[in-house]
């Protein structure tokens, strides 16, 4: 009888130790030129990448417009410290500040930290709450989002809280890239092609007008409203629509009889005693907190004024936090422009635009200051 040992040897072989032995291989390597293989793959992603970058192109995207990421955001945000000029507010800010004309007539450029469909008042307080922070913020006002505390980009605050080492890793690498390809932006994805298409409806659905692109964005975030916004009225009509389905919205009557437009008295009061706090507490540093209102036109100039008065919104808004404070609307030097979309100023008059707005805005921030100095 054989052994238990010689038994166990013949029932388990020598298991295999070098799994890349050609006379282990279960499936045979095809005998193929891969060096020819390899230098097709690699010409067929060059000509594709090309064709796609072309196509872009062709279609007024362009190389140097960078993804508004909260990234991008924080690595401007970590610029607004000691006396820093600060932008803050939401989407007419951010794109009919031109930082260019800012610098060339005011000899300062400001860190641009306004986003789109954003109240400002959590980035006010952010800007209050860091000790390092004494220097000069700007809000810009769009009444409806101000008063109503709306946060559509609040994570970029939980993001520079949270950023990992790659994830900032992966931003630089990013931004490399969108330097030199156009086609690195969010609407050139397949998901977004799709998403912007038109399709058809079945019955009893109403066409969704969602915001396509609007704006480019160089590197430090200075944004200009998009050529084919200015160029291309059908385009410009998507942008409208959308606006329209908010102005609906926001006008029809809930089940209380309220429209979502019609704003307490409450929370405007609210709002303001949140935003004068963090202004006080600017101010006790030797900053100073300012605010302006950028153009607004078509049927957004009479959505906008019936549902947020000047008396109830604004007036307040500077008196109560005693402020200083530029309504465009009292200016003829700030009328006239165009706004391709009704809520935005075409880039080149944006430029024209912020050359006429800062001496305005500095003069009323300094005759501010001596009235309360004054006192």
């Amino acid at each position: 009888m054989p052994s238990s040992t010689s038994s166990s040897e013949n029932a388990y072989p020598a298991p295999k130790t070098d799994f890349f032995d050609p006379e282990h291989v279960d499936r045979p390597v095809p005998a193929l030129p891969w060096r020819v293989v390899t230098l097709a793959v690699a010409v067929a992603v060059i000509a594709l990448t090309a064709g796609w970058e072309v196509y872009w192109r062709a279609n007024d995207y362009v190389a140097n417009d960078f993804k508004n990421t909260p990234a991008l955001w924080l690595q401007e945000r970590r610029k607004a410290k000691g006396d820093a000029t600060v932008l803050i507010g939401s989407s007419r800010i951010f794109f009919d500040a031109n930082l260019d004309a800012w610098e060339d007539t005011a000899g300062v450029r400001p860190v641009q930290l306004a986003l789109e469909g954003t109240s400002p008042e959590a980035f006010l307080a952010d800007l209050a709450g860091d000790e390092n922070f004494n220097g000069t913020v700007i809000v810009g006002v769009t009444s409806g989002l101000m008063f109503s505390g709306f946060m559509y980009r609040k994570e970029v605050l939980d993001y520079a809280r949270k950023e990992s080492l790659s994830q900032r890793a992966d931003h630089l690498l990013s931004l490399q890239l969108e330097k030199y390809f156009a086609f690195i932006d969010e609407q050139t994805r397949p998901k977004s092609i799709i998403h912007y298409a038109a399709m058809p409806l079945r019955d009893g659905m109403k066409q969704r007008h969602d915001v396509p692109k609007i704006a480019t964005l160089a590197i430090d975030r200075d944004a200009k409203v998009w050529k084919r916004v200015a160029e291309n009225p059908a385009y410009a009509e998507n942008h409208k629509n959308s606006w329209r389905d908010e102005m609906r919205f926001l006008s029809t009557p809930m089940p209380d009889g309220r429209a979502p437009g019609d704003i307490p008295d409450e929370k405007v009061t609210e709002i303001i005693q949140k935003l004068k706090t963090n202004i006080d507490k600017i101010r006790a540093r030797g900053g100073d907190v300012a605010f302006a209102r950028f153009p607004y036109d078509g049927d957004y100039r009479a959505f906008e004024d019936k549902y947020f008065p000047r008396e109830r919104f604004w007036n307040r808004l500077l008196a109560e936090t005693d402020s200083a404070g530029v309504f465009w609307l009292d200016h003829p030097q700030l009328q006239g422009y165009f706004l391709p979309e009704w809520s935005h100023i075409e880039a080149k008059d944006a430029e024209r635009y912020t050359r006429a707005l800062t001496p305005i805005l500095y003069a009323e921030i300094e005759k501010k200051k001596a009235e309360r100095a004054s006192r």
